[in-house]
């Protein structure tokens, strides 16, 4: 059997970060993503939050040191048994932006480059 050919425009790249995602007044700590890309961002665990809800996002890279994080919006896009896909907006700012594409370089160089499509 053929695999199905990847749709993801971008390579992810394992991590283990917390993830904290702010919904309205209340935050929702992950203790660990799954995977990370330039789209978006997989976290281990269940979130009473639907498909389609609006959210904030801190990727928490040093536990316990104030600063250390990457902070930005996205969308839940997905919720199933492997976690909570998060794709993140298309208008990030120029320094969340910047964060991520060298977090992602410093996990795989090749990572922030498209996928051929």
């Amino acid at each position: 059997m053929t695999p199905l050919p990847e749709k993801r425009r971008f390579r992810r790249v394992p991590i283990a970060y917390e993830v904290k995602l702010i919904v309205e007044d209340r935050i929702i700590s992950f203790p660990s993503a799954i995977d990370l890309s330039l789209g978006g961002i997989l976290v281990d665990g269940r979130s009473p939050l639907p498909v389609g809800t609006s959210c904030g996002l801190a990727i928490l890279l040093g536990a316990g040191e104030p600063g250390k994080r990457i902070v930005t919006r996205g969308m839940v896009v997905r919720v199933d048994e492997r976690g909570v896909a998060i794709a993140f907006s298309r208008n990030l700012e120029p320094a969340s932006a910047e964060a991520l594409k060298l977090l992602i370089h410093s996990l795989d160089p090749l990572a922030e480059e498209p996928r051929d499509q």
